[in-house]
């Protein structure tokens, strides 16, 4: 795939094996129990792997360390079953970091699918945890159909509204294929994530029209202006290509997330300009199994016949490939994996200059 190329002014490479040891070494270093690091460190390499790199690596130091260091985020919380049923689970995460909470929701929450057919849960009072379809992604082995979506700091206006009350409020959705690469459906619920126009500012970019707009509520294609105003929900602005869409997923997932595990919600969540605010964030979980409606073989053979319909489907004039949710991260984690997991160089940079402030030897390069 062309776009999978690096560039080497661009980026440093490096191994999923090293980054993984890197990231659960430093988050070790700063108080976090071994376990707990291991998996923050899985959910941030597969995203850079995936090619997303907004919510990769580039995050350890800002999203995670320095709010444990600061006391803002327990390093080794308290995490406690607020409620439990057969075919449900509310976790509280203890201000604790997200991956390790919502990967142990979503593991209950397999396991109660696999014995009543399907399951959900939620975990309040927790941060950021990476990419939704990590989770999701958790439920395809085992035949069923994932679920997975958070609340965020707030970044994004409301359809015809300039003051920020959303966060990027991602969904992702994971369906196991046969042969095919599984479909894996991971979107922010505004037009893009607030990270991608961190990368773009990094990489001095201009914004494609129609992702956000400034404080004053003017479109802008400036991702410092932007970042000063607010995103845009799916679809983009007002309601004719579809914002009022977007904007009602995001306020779905505010509801599942915030308002069902009795944590924060709309206007309790930060903005950005605000700094952290500890425990703040939710999550929402869900699966179920194929074999409660067919079975899962003929399923998964019917599923890869659905999803070649589309990629064998006709191509406007200029176009090669039609691809379908999933399959251009299957792709892009297959090449790094065989060619190296390309990082910044203002990440890397920033990488090596934490492990210095931990002590911590540097030996990423591949």
């Amino acid at each position: 795939m062309a776009d999978t190329a690096v560039v080497d002014t661009e980026y440093r490479l490096s191994t999923e094996p090293k980054l993984k040891s890197f990231v659960a070494d430093v988050l070790t270093n700063v108080g976090v129990a071994r376990a707990d690091a291991e998996t923050v460190a899985d959910v941030l390499v597969a995203a850079d792997l995936r090619g997303v790199e907004s919510h990769g690596v580039a995050r350890l130091e800002s999203y995670y360390v320095s709010r444990i260091r600061s006391g803002k985020l327990e390093a080794k919380p308290n995490v406690t079953v607020v409620r439990e049923t057969p075919s449900s689970i509310v976790l509280d995460a203890g201000n604790g970091l997200g991956h390790p909470a919502g990967k142990r929701a979503m593991l209950a929450v397999i396991e109660k699918a696999k014995q009543n057919g399907s399951a959900f849960g939620a975990v309040s009072n927790s941060n950021h945890f990476g990419i939704a379809g990590y989770y999701a992604m958790l439920a395809l082995e085992h035949d069923l159909i994932g679920i997975a979506s958070t609340n965020s700091v707030r970044y994004g206006a409301p359809t015809y509204g300039k003051s920020i009350m959303l966060g990027t409020n991602p969904f992702a959705y994971a369906i196991p294929a046969d042969k095919e690469p599984d479909f894996v459906f991971d979107f922010a619920t505004t037009t893009v994530p607030r990270g991608k126009l961190e990368v773009y500012q990094r990489k001095e970019k201009q914004l494609n029209p129609g992702w956000a707009i400034d404080a004053e509520g003017n479109p802008t294609t400036s991702p410092a202006e932007a970042l000063k105003g607010a995103l845009l929900p799916l679809g983009g602005f007002g309601v004719d290509n579809g914002g009022h869409k977007g904007y009602g997923l995001g306020l779905l997932v505010d509801i599942l997330c915030g308002v069902l595990s009795g944590g924060a919600f709309g206007n309790g969540l930060p903005v950005p300009n605000s700094g952290p605010e500890p425990g703040k964030i939710s999550h929402f979980f869900g699966a179920f199994r194929i074999d409660g409606f067919r079975d899962v073989d003929a399923f998964k053979r019917d599923l890869d016949t659905e999803l070649r319909a589309f990629k064998d489907s006709d191509k406007v004039p200029g176009q090669e490939r039609i691809y379908v949710a999933g399959e251009i991260e299957y792709e892009k984690t297959l090449y790094h994996r065989q060619n190296g997991v390309p990082v910044h160089v203002k990440v890397w940079n920033g990488l090596e200059k934490l492990a210095g402030e931990l002590g911590l030897p540097f030996e990423l390069a591949r």
